[in-house]
C-alpha cells in the first residue's frame, strides 16, 4: 500500500523520524500545534484533513478525551461511523459521567442503523445532560421511530411535552413492537428522571415488569411488579393492584411458589369483584383481562390441589365449571369441568356427587364421540362403585374401559382397567383372578415409557401374594420393585419397596434375615418421621398416607427387635411410635415447634431408656407397656428401680395377631342377641359423620353383593372375649404384677380402645377388681400429666422457678472466709448439710458487704451490722406512733373466726376464707333449627331429654346446678372450663372431629338461610387449646350413637396437654338405665374416698350385680385415661358453699344504704388507676352485642360524647341540658359507659323515662378522645355482624392479646405488600387463639398454607381500618403510634411507654427482614439496654415525710420548726411553691364544679318549677281508660303524673348527691397529686409500694 505525506505532515517532523526521545514539555506542545491545525481544517470543512492532525496528536496523547471527541466529530462529518462510534466508546470509557461522549455514540449507532443501542446511548446522555435534556428526549423519539415506526403526526405531539412524559411515551411505543429490552432502558430512564407522580410510577413499573417477564427475566420482573404493587396499594388504584396481583401470581406458580402464588389470585379474585362493582363487567375486562375469572378459577384449583388442599380446590373448580356453564363454551371444556369436580368430589369421600358429574363428563364425551374420554369415564364411574362396594357395577365399567383400551391400542388406559379389575377382584376374594389381572398389568406396563407403572404392578402383585400366604412369590416381586425403584430413582417407591420386604423378613426363621429387617425399617423409621415434620410446611406431602406407612415401619422395628432380644430398644421406638399424636397437640398448646421424634444418634425416636427408667422411678408404679403387631403382642413389665425386667411375646392360635384383638374386642361390645334389644334405648349423642351417606351406600350395596353361604353365623369359641384377652395381654407377666397394689397400663394406638379392667382370668376375677390401674396411651402423656415436663417441651422460666422452689426448701448452707462449709453455731451439731453445696463457689463470687458467712437462698446468718441512722430511727418512731392511734375493734363470725384488729377507726376487710374449686355440669345443649356442619345444612332431629335428665341428676349428686339447654352456650362452657375442677358434659359430639355440640355462643348470629355456622356452636380440640385446665377430671358422656365409632384420642388428649388430670369416656353406647345406674354408684363412691379408677370399679361391679346387666358390654365401655387419684367431693361442695356465702355478703352489702363498718371509697381510687383499656374495654363490647337489637344505640352514645368533648375543650358560660336518647336508656352498657366517662342524669320533673343529662365539667383521665375514637371505629365494625360479636369478644380479653392485634393489623394496613406467615411464632399464636381467630377471619385474614393473607376487598379494608382504629384507641402511647403509620419501636410491646421494654424480636420484625419488598426499611430497632436503678430518696431532714398505713403521709418534723442549709432549703422552697400551685389549681376546680353544677343541674329543676302555681288547662273533653265503672274515679288516658313529696325529697337527694360526688372525685385527686409531691422524699418505704 502507498503511503502519501500530506502538507500537514511535512510542515512537522513525525516522531517517528527522531530517533531521540522528545521532553514532555514539547509533546505538549506537539499535541496543542497538531489540535490547532485539525481544529483550523475542521472549520474550513476540511474534515479529512482534521482526521489526520487529531490523530497524530492521539499518538502522543491516546487519552486526550476533548481531541477524541473533535476526530469523532470528524468521522461522523466523513460519513465514517464506525471509526466515530469506536471514538466515542473510548470517550466513554475515560469519563462516563461527561454526556458528549454517550451522545457522539448515539448519532454513530444511528447512521448504523443500530437502534436500539443509538437509544440507550441518547439515555445515557440524557441521565448526566441536565441542559439539554428536552433536544435528548426528542432525539431518542426519532431514534424509535425507526423501530416503533412513529407517524409524524406522532411526532409533532410530543412538542411542548416534557422530558419525562416523552419518555414514557416512547416506552409505551416500544413495549407495543415488542421491544422490550429498549422499553426497559427508557422507562427507567423516566423513573430515575424525575419523581413522577403516582400514576406514570405505576405506569412505567408496570411497562418495565412487563417487559423483563416477557425476556424471561422473572426475578427482575417480580420485583418490579411488586414496587409496581406497593405503589398501586398506596394509591389505592385497583386497576394496577389488580394487573400486578395476575402477574406476580403467574410468576410464582412458575417458580413452583405455590403458597404465594395461591395467595395473588386470591386477591385478585376479591380486588376484581370490587371492579366490576364499580366499573362493570365490561370495563374490568378491559382494564384486567378477558375471562379473568375462569382462568383464575381453574389455576386455584390445580394450585389447592398440588397442596392437598382437596376443599378449597373443590371450591374453586365448581366456580370454574359455572363460568364455563354461563359463557355457554364448547362441551369439551364443559365436560372437563365435570370431570374435575368430579374426581375432586371422589377425593374428598363425596361418592354420590361425584357420580353424577361423571355421569356430566360421560355426556360430554360421548357427545362429541371422544373414545378415549368415554373408555376413561367408565373408569372412573367403575371405581366410585368399586369404593361403594357395588362390585357387580364396577366390574362392568371397568370391562367397557377395557374394551376400549384394546380397541384404541391405548397403553395407558389399558394398564388402568387391568389394574382396577385386579383390585375388584382381590377385594371380592378371587385370588386367581386378581393375580391374572395383575400379570397382564405387569405385562403392559413393561410397553409403557415410564417405570412407575412397573414398579406399582411389581409391588401389587406381592401384595396380593402376601395376603395369600405366597411367602416367596412375594418377597421376589417386592425384591423386583425395589431393584427397579433404586435403578429408576423412584425414592417413595424404593422405600415403600423396603418397608413391604422388611414386613416378608419378620416371620423368617433365620436371624440374618430379621436383623436385615430391622436394619431397613430404621431406615424406613428415620425417613418417614422426616417427611412427617416436613409435612407441616411443606403441603405437597400427604399426611395420611405417611402416618400409615410410619406406623407399619415402627411395627417392623419392635416385631424384629423383640425377636433379637433388642428389648431396651424396641421399647424405645414404641414410646417414639405412640408420642406422635401426643406431639402436636402438646406443642400447640406450649407454641413450640413441632418437636421431632427423628433418631438422635444412639436414641431412636429422641427417647432413651434412662429417660423411661427415669419417668417409671418418678411415679414408683409398676408400668405395663404393650405394643401389637401382626404377628404378636408385645408387653413390657418395668418396675421402679428395676427398670425392664420383663419382655413378654404372646401370639394367638392362627392368624394375625390384630385381627384377632379385633375379633375379641368386637366380641367383647356386641353382646349376646338376648341383650342386643337394650341398644336401642340408648340415646343417640354423635353428630353425623361426614360420610354418612357413604356408609349406608356401601352396607346397603354388601348386603345386596354378599353370598347366601357368608351370611351363616360364624362358629364362636366358648371362651369369652375377656378371658381370651387376658391370655394374650396379661397371663404371661401375671406374675411379675402379683402383690401390687396398683399399676400404670400404656396400651399404645392400638390397645387404647380395651377396657383392661374387664380382663377375666382362669378364676373368673377382673383384671381391674385384683389391681387398681390407671391408662395413658404413652409415657409422654404421663410425664406431662404430673407436671414433670422434659426439657424439650418446658419453658425455661418454668425449670428456672423449680429449681429456686428447690432451694427454697432445703437448709441453707454457709461458708467461711475461706470458701469452706460450715454450719451456723444455731445448728449446731447435728443439722446436715444441705445437697446444695455443690453451688456454694458460684455463689460466693458474687460482692457482699463483707460477710462472716454466705447463705445460699432466703436466709441470712451474721451480718455486717451498720451504724444507726438517727433520722430514720426517728421517722420510724413517728410512723409507728401514727400507725397505733385509734381504738381496736374485734367482731366474732358465725364462724367462731374473729375479724382482725382495726386502726384508725377503719376495720380491715373479711371475708370467709373459700377455694376455688366448684363443679361444672351441662347436659342436652339447645341446637338451633339449622346450623352448618360438613359444609351442608343439618337440621337436629330432637332434644338430648336423657342428657338433660342425667345432667340434673348428676348436678343433684355434686349439690350444684346444671347448665342446660339455651344456657348450655358455648363461650360460657369455655369459660366454666377453666374454672371447674370437675366437669361432667352430656352432650352430642363426635370422635372423629374432636368438638362438641354446644349452644350457640352469645355473640353467634344466623346466616341468610338461617343456619349457624360451626364456628358458632361446636366446641372444637382448636378451641380448648387456648386454655388453661385445672380440672382434675372431666366426664365426656358424648360421640356415641348406633354405629360403632373407633375413639380419636385427639380430644381427650388435648384435655390432658392443657392441665386436666384425667378423662372418663365411654368407649361404646351403652342403655340409657346402664347410664344412669352408673353415674349414680360412681359419684357416691367418689363420696367415700376412693381413686377414680376404683369408683369405675366398683359402679360397673354394682350394674354386673344386676341380672339384666351381666353381659360384659353393657358395663365393660367405661374407662379413665390419664391420672388416678383422690377427688375430696366433700371439699369440693364446702369450697362452693363458701363462696356462694362471700358472694351473697357482697350483694347484701351492695343493697345496704348505709356502709357497713367502714365508709365507701366514693373515689374510685381503684378504677382511675386501671388503664384506658380496662376501663372502657367491657362497656364497648357490651354495646356492640345490644347492636343488633337497637342499632341506633351506639350513634347516639357518640354524639353524646363528642358533644361532652367539646364542652370539656371550650366550656360555655351556660351548659346545655339537653335528655337522654330513648335507646340508650335501656341499653344495658350505655349508660355504665357515659357514668365512667363522669355523665350523670337527672330525672325529668314526674318522669324518669327520659331523664336530663348532667355532662362532666373536666376529664381528668384524658378518656373522652379514645372514647370518641373507639366509637367511630365500633360503629365500623358493627356494620359486619360476625365482625362486630368478634370484636366485642376481643374487647374483654387481655391487653397483650390486643396488642399483638394491633402489630398484625397495623402492618396489614400500612404494609399490604409484605406477607406474613403463620409459622411465625408470635403470628401462629395469634391465629391458633380462639378469640384471635375468628375476628382476623372476619376481617378478611385467610390461610394459605404457611401464609396469613388479607382478603383486601374495600369492605374487608374498612372493616380492618375500623377495628385497628377501635383497639388503638384504648391502648395508649402504643395506639397513638401505630394508627396512623407502622412505628417499628412498637412492636412486640404493649401500651407501657416504651423506655420501659425492651425492643425485642418480633415476628412483625422477622417478617420486615425476611420479606422481599421493595421499601427501603430502615428502622430503628433499638438494642437492649437494661433500665438504670431508680434513684435513691432524697433528704429532707427538716421534714421528714414518712409513709403510713392506707397510703397516708405525715411529716416527723413540722415545716419551720429547724433551720436548714441552703441546698434543703432551696429543696423546701421549691416543695412548698409546687404545694400552693397544686392547691390553688384544685380550687379553681371545685370553683368550676360549683359553678357547672349551678348552671347546669338547678335550671332542670328551675324548668319544673316554672310549671308550679299555673294554671292547668281544661279540655273540653278528656279520654279516659276504659273499664272502669260510673262509681270509679276516671282516670285520663294523657295523665301528667305529678310529683309527690317523697320524689321531691328524693331529686334534692340526687342533686346534692351529684354535687357532693363530684367535689369528692376532685378532693381525692387533691390528695394524690399532693402525695406524689411528698412521695420523692418519703425514706420509710419504696415508691413503687406508695405508687
Amino acid at each position: 500500500m502507498e503511503f502519501h505525506q500530506t502538507l500537514s505532515m511535512a510542515s512537522l517532523p513525525s516522531i517517528a523520524d527522531f530517533n531521540e526521545p522528545i521532553s514532555e514539555a514539547d509533546e505538549i506542545e506537539s499535541v496543542r500545534n497538531l489540535q490547532k491545525h485539525g481544529d483550523s481544517a475542521f472549520k474550513s470543512k476540511d474534515y479529512a484533513q482534521a482526521v489526520t492532525c487529531y490523530s497524530e496528536a492521539l499518538e502522543i496523547d491516546s487519552e486526550n478525551a476533548q481531541i477524541l471527541a473533535r476526530r469523532a466529530v470528524s468521522y461522523i462529518e466523513l460519513k465514517e461511523f464506525s471509526k466515530a462510534g469506536d471514538d466515542a466508546r473510548l470517550l466513554v470509557k475515560l469519563n462516563p459521567h461527561v454526556p458528549q461522549g454517550h451522545y457522539l455514540l448515539a448519532v454513530s449507532l444511528d447512521n448504523l442503523k443500530e437502534y436500539s443501542q443509538a437509544v440507550v446511548s441518547f439515555l445515557n446522555a440524557l441521565r448526566y445532560d441536565v441542559k439539554h435534556r428536552d433536544q435528548l428526549a426528542d432525539n431518542v423519539a426519532v431514534v424509535a421511530s425507526n423501530i416503533c415506526e412513529f407517524s409524524e403526526q406522532a411526532l409533532h405531539k410530543f412538542e411542548g411535552m416534557p422530558p419525562f412524559q416523552k419518555l414514557m411515551t416512547v416506552g409505551e411505543a416500544l413495549k407495543v413492537a415488542d421491544q422490550n429490552a429498549v422499553c426497559i432502558e427508557v422507562l427507567q430512564t423516566a423513573l430515575d428522571l424525575q419523581p413522577l407522580d403516582s400514576l406514570h410510577q405505576q405506569r412505567a413499573l408496570f411497562l418495565v415488569a412487563e417487559s423483563h417477564f416477557t425476556l424471561g427475566e422473572l426475578d427482575l420482573g417480580k420485583d418490579k411488579y411488586r414496587q409496581c404493587l406497593a405503589l398501586a396499594l398506596q394509591a389505592g388504584n385497583q386497576q394496577y393492584e389488580a394487573k400486578s396481583y395476575r402477574k406476580l401470581a403467574e410468576i410464582s406458580l412458575r417458580q413452583n411458589d405455590l403458597q404465594q402464588g395461591i395467595v395473588y389470585y386470591e386477591k385478585l379474585l376479591s380486588i376484581s369483584n370490587d371492579l366490576v362493582s364499580q366499573h362493570g363487567e365490561q370495563k374490568m375486562t378491559e382494564m384486567v383481562g378477558a375471562e379473568l375469572h375462569k382462568i383464575v378459577h381453574e389455576t386455584l384449583c390445580g394450585a389447592y390441589r398440588s397442596m392437598g388442599d382437596l376443599p378449597h380446590a373443590l371450591q374453586h373448580a365448581k366456580e370454574h365449571l359455572e363460568s364455563v356453564a354461563m359463557d355457554g363454551d364448547s362441551k369439551e371444556l364443559l365436560g372437563n369441568g365435570h370431570f374435575t369436580v368430579a374426581s375432586l368430589q371422589e377425593a374428598v369421600g363425596d361418592y354420590t356427587s361425584a357420580l353424577e358429574h361423571y355421569q356430566s363428563y360421560f355426556t360430554a364425551t360421548k357427545a362429541q364421540k371422544d373414545r378415549i374420554g368415554m373408555g376413561w369415564s367408565y373408569g372412573c364411574l367403575g371405581r366410585v362403585y368399586h369404593c361403594l362396594c357395588n362390585y357387580s357395577l364396577a366390574q362392568t365399567y371397568y370391562e367397557q374401559q377395557l374394551q376400549i383400551a384394546e380397541k384404541l391400542g391405548h397403553l395407558s388406559m389399558h394398564a388402568t382397567a387391568l389394574r382396577s379389575l385386579g383390585d375388584l377382584a382381590d377385594d371380592s376374594g378371587m385370588c386367581e383372578k386378581a393375580l391374572e389381572y395383575l400379570q397382564s398389568y405387569l405385562r403392559i406396563s413393561r410397553k409403557l415409557d415410564e417405570f412407575e407403572t412397573e414398579c406399582k404392578a411389581y409391588l401389587r402383585l406381592g401384595e396380593v401374594h402376601q395376603k395369600n400366604n405366597n411367602t416367596e412369590h412375594a418377597k421376589y416381586f417386592y425384591e423386583q420393585a425395589l431393584n427397579l425403584a433404586d435403578r429408576t430413582s423412584q425414592v417413595e417407591l424404593a422405600q415403600r419397596s423396603r418397608c413391604k420386604l422388611a414386613y416378608m423378613l419378620v416371620t423368617s426363621l433365620d436371624e440374618k434375615e430379621i436383623a436385615k429387617a430391622a436394619s431397613l425399617a430404621e431406615t424406613l423409621v428415620s425417613h418417614y418421621e422426616g417427611l412427617l415434620k416436613a409435612s407441616k410446611d411443606n403441603t405437597f406431602l400427604k399426611r395420611s398416607e405417611i402416618e400409615d406407612m410410619l406406623a407399619v415401619s415402627y411395627d417392623i422395628v419392635q416385631e424384629t427387635l423383640t425377636s433379637l432380644n433388642r428389648t431396651e430398644e424396641a421399647l424405645e421406638y414404641t414410646e417414639a411410635n405412640n408420642r406422635w399424636e401426643f406431639y402436636s397437640i402438646f406443642d400447640a398448646q406450649m407454641q413450640r415447634p413441632v418437636t421431632s421424634g427423628i433418631r438422635e444418634k444412639e436414641k431412636p425416636g429422641g427417647v432413651s431408656i434412662v429417660e423411661i427408667c427415669k419417668l417409671v422411678n418418678t411415679v414408683n408404679t409398676t408400668v405395663l407397656y404393650y405394643a401389637l403387631t401382626d404377628n404378636s403382642a408385645i408387653t413390657w413389665v418395668l418396675k421402679p428401680g428395676k427398670g425392664c425386667i420383663k419382655m413378654a411375646k404372646t401370639q394367638p392360635c392362627k392368624g394375625n395377631c390384630k385381627d384377632f384383638i379385633a375379633e375379641c374386642m368386637h366380641r367383647l361390645r356386641s353382646g349376646s342377641s338376648r341383650s342386643a334389644s337394650l341398644v336401642y334405648k340408648t340415646e343417640y349423642r354423635a353428630l353425623p359423620l361426614k360420610d354418612s351417606q357413604t356408609h349406608n351406600l356401601k352396607n346397603k350395596f354388601l348386603s345386596l353383593s354378599t353370598d347366601k353361604k357368608s351370611t351363616e353365623e360364624a362358629i364362636v369359641p366358648d371362651i369369652s372375649p375377656a378371658r381370651q384377652l387376658y391370655e394374650v395381654l396379661v397371663s404371661e407377666v401375671a406374675e411379675f404384677i402379683d402383690g401390687e397394689d396398683k399399676v400404670i397400663v400404656i396400651p399404645g394406638k392400638d390397645l387404647i380402645h380395651l377396657p383392661f379392667d374387664v380382663l377375666e382370668d382362669q378364676d373368673g376375677r377382673l383384671f381391674g377388681e385384683k389391681i387398681s390401674m390407671a391408662v395413658f396411651p404413652s409415657l409422654q402423656v404421663l410425664q406431662v400429666s404430673l407436671g414433670h415436663v422434659t426439657e424439650d417441651y418446658s419453658n425455661p422460666k418454668t425449670l428456672q422457678n423449680n429449681e429456686d422452689e428447690r432451694r427454697a426448701n432445703s437448709s441453707p448452707v454457709y461458708l467461711d472466709h475461706m470458701l469452706r462449709v460450715t454450719i451456723p453455731p444455731s445448728q449446731r451439731p447435728h443439722h446436715i448439710v444441705s445437697d446444695i453445696s455443690y453451688s456454694a463457689p458460684m455463689i460466693t463470687q458474687q460482692e457482699m458487704t463483707n460477710p462472716t458467712y454466705v447463705a445460699f437462698d432466703t436466709n441470712y446468718y451474721h451480718k455486717k451490722v451498720e451504724g444507726k441512722d438517727t433520722v430514720k430511727v426517728h421517722e420510724q418512731r413517728h410512723a409507728q406512733q401514727m400507725t397505733n392511734k385509734g381504738s381496736t375493734l374485734i367482731s366474732e363470725t358465725w364462724s367462731g373466726q374473729e375479724v382482725p384488729t382495726a386502726r384508725q377507726g377503719q376495720v380491715q376487710p373479711y371475708k370467709q376464707s373459700a377455694g376455688k374449686e366448684y363443679f361444672v355440669v351441662v347436659g342436652n345443649p339447645y341446637l338451633p333449627e339449622k346450623v352448618q356442619l360438613h359444609g351442608k345444612i343439618w337440621e337436629p332431629h330432637s332434644e338430648l331429654h336423657f342428657a338433660q335428665e342425667e345432667a340434673f341428676k348428676v348436678a343433684k349428686y355434686l349439690n350444684t346446678s346444671a347448665i342446660v339447654g339455651k344456657e348450655a352456650k358455648k363461650d360460657r362452657i369455655l369459660a366454666e372450663l377453666q374454672k371447674a375442677t370437675l366437669i361432667h358434659l352430656a352432650m352430642s359430639g363426635s370422635w372423629e372431629d374432636s368438638s362438641l355440640a354446644c349452644s350457640p355462643s352469645s355473640t353467634a348470629h344466623p346466616m341468610p338461610n338461617g343456619s349457624y355456622l360451626e364456628e358458632d356452636y361446636l366446641l372444637s380440640a382448636n378451641d380448648i387449646l387456648g386454655l388453661k385446665l385445672q380440672a382434675r377430671l372431666v366426664v365426656l358422656s358424648c360421640c356415641y350413637g348406633d354405629r360403632h365409632r373407633e375413639l380419636s384420642l385427639t380430644l381427650p388428649l388435648t384435655l390432658l396437654a392443657c392441665g386436666v388430670h384425667s378423662v372418663l369416656i365411654l368407649l361404646w353406647a351403652v342403655p340409657d338405665e346402664v347410664q344412669d345406674k352408673f353415674w349414680h354408684h360412681f359419684y357416691q363412691e367418689l363420696y367415700h374416698g376412693i381413686s377414680i379408677s376404683q369408683a369405675v370399679v366398683q359402679a360397673k361391679k354394682a350394674i354386673r350385680n344386676d341380672e339384666r346387666f351381666k353381659e360384659c358390654h353393657l358395663w365393660a365401655p367405661f374407662c379413665v385415661i390419664g391420672q388416678d387419684e383422690v377427688i375430696n367431693l366433700c371439699q369440693v361442695k364446702q369450697a362452693m358453699l363458701d363462696q356462694l356465702v362471700n358472694s351473697t355478703e357482697d350483694v347484701i352489702l351492695k343493697r345496704l344504704q348505709k356502709d357497713a363498718l367502714n365508709p365507701s371509697n366514693a373515689s374510685g381510687k381503684d378504677a382511675a388507676s386501671e388503664c384506658t383499656f380496662k376501663k372502657l374495654g367491657p362497656h364497648l363490647a357490651g354495646l356492640l352485642l345490644h347492636h343488633q337489637h337497637d342499632e341506633d344505640i351506639l350513634p347516639a352514645v357518640l354524639h353524646m360524647v363528642r358533644e361532652c368533648s367539646k364542652l370539656v375543650e371550650q366550656p360555655p358560660s351556660i351548659p346545655p341540658t339537653p335528655h337522654v336518647p330513648q335507646g340508650i336508656i335501656y341499653s344495658p352498657s350505655a349508660i355504665p359507659l357515659l357514668n365512667r366517662l363522669g355523665f350523670h342524669f337527672q330525672p325529668q320533673g314526674a318522669r324518669n323515662d327520659i331523664p336530663y343529662v348532667v355532662f362532666p365539667q373536666w376529664d381528668p383521665e384524658e378518656l373522652l378522645p379514645p372514647a370518641v375514637q373507639a366509637l367511630e371505629g365500633v360503629i365500623g365494625c358493627s356494620v359486619d355482624v360476625h365482625c362486630g360479636h368478634a370484636l366485642a369478644n376481643v374487647l374483654e380479653c387481655q391487653e397483650s392479646l390486643i396488642s399483638a392485634l394491633i402489630d398484625v393489623l397495623s402492618f396489614t394496613k400500612h404494609m399490604p405488600e409484605i406477607q406474613l406467615r403463620v409459622t411465625d411464632a408470635g403470628v401462629g399464636q395469634l391465629w391458633s387463639h380462639n378469640i384471635a381467630r375468628p375476628f382476623l377471619g372476619s376481617l378478611g385474614f385467610q390461610h394459605v398454607g404457611s401464609l396469613l393473607m388479607f382478603d383486601g376487598t374495600n369492605a374487608n379494608k374498612k372493616l380492618l381500618n375500623a377495628g385497628l382504629q377501635s383497639l388503638c384507641a384504648l391502648m395508649g402511647e402504643k395506639g397513638l403510634a401505630m394508627l396512623n403509620r407502622l412505628d417499628m419501636k412498637y412492636l412486640g410491646i404493649s401500651s407501657k411507654p416504651v423506655a420501659l421494654r425492651s425492643a425485642r424480636k418480633t415476628p412483625i420484625k422477622s417478617a420486615l427482614r425476611s420479606a422481599s419488598t421493595v421499601r427501603t426499611l430502615t428502622p430503628s430497632l433499638r438494642a437492649y439496654t437494661p433500665l438504670p436503678p431508680p434513684p435513691p430518696p432524697k433528704r429532707l431532714p427538716s421534714l421528714n415525710p414518712v409513709l403510713l398505713g392506707k397510703d397516708q403521709i405525715s411529716l416527723s418534723t413540722p415545716w419551720w420548726s429547724q433551720n436548714v442549709k441552703s441546698s434543703e432549703m432551696r429543696d423546701k422552697m421549691r416543695l412548698a411553691k409546687s404545694v400552693s400551685d397544686t392547691h390553688k389549681e384544685y380550687n379553681q376546680y371545685m370553683t368550676s364544679a360549683q359553678n357547672w353544677y349551678h348552671n347546669s343541674v338547678l335550671p332542670q329543676a328551675d324548668e319544673s318549677l316554672s310549671k308550679i302555681g299555673q294554671p292547668k288547662p281544661r279540655p273540653s273533653k278528656v279520654k279516659v281508660k276504659a273499664g272502669a265503672t260510673p262509681s270509679c274515679v276516671r282516670e285520663p288516658v294523657h295523665r301528667e303524673p305529678e310529683l309527690t313529696m317523697e320524689a321531691v325529697q328524693q331529686r334534692r337527694d340526687y342533686a346534692n348527691f351529684l354535687l357532693h360526688s363530684r367535689k369528692a372525685d376532685i378532693t381525692w385527686r387533691h390528695e394524690e397529686a399532693l402525695k406524689k409531691l411528698y412521695l420523692p422524699y418519703v425514706q420509710n418505704a419504696k415508691q413503687s409500694s406508695a405508687t
